[in-house]
């Protein structure tokens, strides 16, 4: 099964460590518009793409016992430069500048770390994340777009134009099941939906195409919107429906498999449990048809 993963945060990481152990080809899409943290001292000071995201879903899908898996998540604490770098995102950037490109960068980490599977970031590009609110005013910048404390009215990329990946583009073309989420709505799942090389192929892919719930509200000012209701209210604010269906943490049944969602939430955080998710995911496998008489359709 050909199955390509779609967002960013620990969210995507989730969903990638859930279906690592099963036999599938997997492709992960991450964002690359976070400006804070360690990632965003990194790009501000080379103006590289995002890397955190992405040297998470690599560390989750190695080997844990890995030395280079280990070392890789490890962050400095004494006071230098490097206080608060992750290894692997100094590492990632070194590959960065060395290689000239970050898809061949991220083809080097992975590597290093013995993970096949296919991770893309959204675009070579760096590009940051911007609202509009609704009297007008702009704001810049992912952290900055989390922060807000009113939804805002449109939401796009300070460059349109950059170009995806083409390997993600013919992964999704090519993909029998397609996960966009779960996750941070505006900051996480949207801007990879916003790259128009990405909302082409989506359109047109023939694979099913299934948004996954997060099984809280979120702790932002998507707050303010049901988690039931984010595929909807995020097709709206970006112009374009990008789901077939949607895995709700509340609903009993996965095509015609009956299965039970309820515990898809983990006990120790407000994430899913990666057993039940890979459960779910699992049993829709069988069925990736877009059946309009599914219960998991809102």
């Amino acid at each position: 099964m050909r199955i390509v993963c779609i967002g960013g945060g620990h969210g995507l990481s989730t969903v990638l460590e859930a279906l690592n152990s099963g036999n599938h080809h997997l492709s992960a899409i991450i964002a690359t518009t976070d400006n804070g943290g360690s990632t965003g001292r990194l790009r501000a000071d080379k103006r590289l793409v995002a890397l955190g995201d992405i040297r998470r879903c690599i560390d989750t899908l190695a080997n844990k016992d890995h030395l280079m898996s280990v070392l890789s998540q490890h962050r400095f604490s004494f006071e230098h430069d490097v206080k608060g770098h992750s290894v692997g995102n100094l590492i990632l950037s070194a590959l960065c500048e060395l290689t000239q490109s970050p898809t061949k960068a991220i083809q080097e980490y992975s590597r290093l770390l013995n993970v096949e599977h296919a991770i893309y970031p959204m675009s070579e590009s760096p590009v940051d994340l911007i609202a509009t609110s609704k009297n007008g005013t702009r704001i810049e910048g992912e952290c900055e777009v989390d922060a807000l404390s009113d939804l805002p009215q449109e939401l796009y990329l300070s460059d349109k134009l950059i170009s995806a990946v083409p390997e993600a583009v013919r992964d999704i073309y090519n993909a029998d099941m397609i996960l966009i989420g779960p996750g941070s709505a505006l900051t996480s799942i949207t801007p990879p939906l916003l790259v128009n090389d990405i909302k082409n192929a989506l359109l047109n892919t023939s694979a099913c195409r299934i948004f996954i719930e997060n099984v809280c509200k979120e702790n932002s000012v998507m707050s303010k919107v049901s988690p039931c209701q984010h595929a909807s209210w995020l097709s709206n604010l970006i112009g374009y429906k990008f789901f077939d269906l949607c895995l709700s943490v509340d609903a009993l049944g996965a095509m015609d498999t009956r299965v039970d969602f309820s515990n898809l939430n983990s006990e120790k955080l407000n994430t899913h449990n990666k057993q039940q998710l890979k459960f779910v995911i699992e049993s829709m496998i069988t069925k990736p048809n877009k059946e309009k008489s599914s219960p998991l359709i809102h």
